[in-house]
């Protein structure tokens, strides 16, 4: 398994490094509507269904764990787990949309785990999803989850067995929600909604920014200044997927952001970037800006190990940089306010 992320990694960054857009490409002239009908139908709506499908195995692994007479099906359930944990971090990268309006991130992902509540919803032994409906989210989600794999982890017909597959169908209803909101804004036709698209990409790229800010403060930044001299508690460390983590979140940023195909579709025929949607209107030395500032995130989270503090640090500066590109400049050109996010740091 982890001959395969490393070679599904290398194949990624091998992609974006090689297929950046030339300047000369001929771009056509991108609308609201044709930004949005290609972020919906090639990123959102094949991203959640991706993720519904993982979270969908979840609880049919944790079910052979609390059925086994010997360890083994822990190992997969937590190969399973992490197939969903990088699934989501791509999905909700940059979170708009379903994602904000049903606050799935806080029912998937709440952090920072607490352990002291995942031990008396275990004790309350919620039986059904409307017992889980009365459990709060700081003892539900991914996180939860992971304590139940990795810190205490999880043995065979107990209480604490049983538990981690509730929290694994209560995950894998909120994705198949997500997937089916995804989908129905992927069939909505954009064309004759240019008010309503317009504020949608305001939104995406509110959201992009708050993206970046996300992952450089809160899951590399400040994790590194408030350890105090010991080891970081990084996201995703109790299941040792914290470089996983940020991968799959960058490349979230890097698809919404940064061109990473040679050849610009046609409007409403495919992805496109915010780097391509400014090469549309004539913007070259600004997307110039950002596939050089995207670039350097790229070969720098190439390299990335968790273990190493100096290269999260040279991260955390380069996505700082380029938030500041996107507020100072790619913002204004496209005429959006960036508004103050939750995931502003200090």
């Amino acid at each position: 398994m982890k001959i395969l992320a490393t070679v599904f990694l290398a194949a990624w960054y091998g992609a974006a490094a090689a297929q950046v857009m030339a300047p000369s490409t001929p771009v056509p002239f991108y609308t609201p509507p044709a930004f949005m009908q290609g972020v919906h139908q090639h990123w959102y709506a094949p991203r959640a269904t991706a993720f519904a499908a993982e979270a969908a195995a979840l609880p049919l692994a944790l079910d052979s764990v609390c059925a086994a007479t010997d360890g083994k099906p822990l190992g997969e359930a937590r190969l399973r787990w992490q197939a969903a944990a990088a699934a989501w971090d791509r999905l909700a990268a940059v979170a708009i949309g379903p994602l904000l309006q049903r606050r799935s991130m806080r029912q998937i992902d709440f952090a920072p785990t607490r352990p002291e509540l995942i031990a008396r919803a275990i004790r309350a032994e919620p039986a059904d999803a409307k017992a889980m409906e009365r459990i709060g989210t700081p003892a539900k989600g991914l996180p939860a989850l992971e304590w139940l794999l990795w810190t205490q982890p999880i043995a065979a017909d107990t209480p604490a067995c049983r538990y981690a597959v509730r929290v694994a169908m209560d995950i894998s209803i909120e994705a198949k929600a997500l997937a089916q909101a995804f989908n129905a804004l992927a069939a909505r036709d954009w064309t004759s909604e240019e008010e309503a698209a317009s504020i949608a990409m305001a939104e995406v790229l509110n959201q992009w920014v708050g993206g970046m800010e996300r992952l450089r403060w809160a899951n590399m930044d400040k994790p590194l200044k408030s350890a105090g001299g010991k080891a970081p508690t990084f996201p995703r460390a109790a299941s040792g997927s914290t470089r996983q983590s940020w991968t799959a979140q960058w490349q979230g940023l890097q698809a919404l952001g940064a061109a990473t195909t040679s050849a610009a579709p046609e409007p409403g025929a495919g992805l496109v970037p915010l780097e391509t949607y400014l090469r549309g209107r004539g913007l070259n030395p600004l997307a110039d800006k950002l596939a050089a500032a995207s670039g350097q995130v790229n070969r720098q989270m190439e390299t990335l190990t968790a273990s190493d503090l100096r290269q999260p640090a040279a991260v955390t500066r380069s996505l700082a940089s380029l938030k500041r590109l996107a507020e100072a400049e790619i913002a204004p050109a496209l005429e959006v306010n960036i508004g103050f996010s939750d995931a502003d740091g200090d």
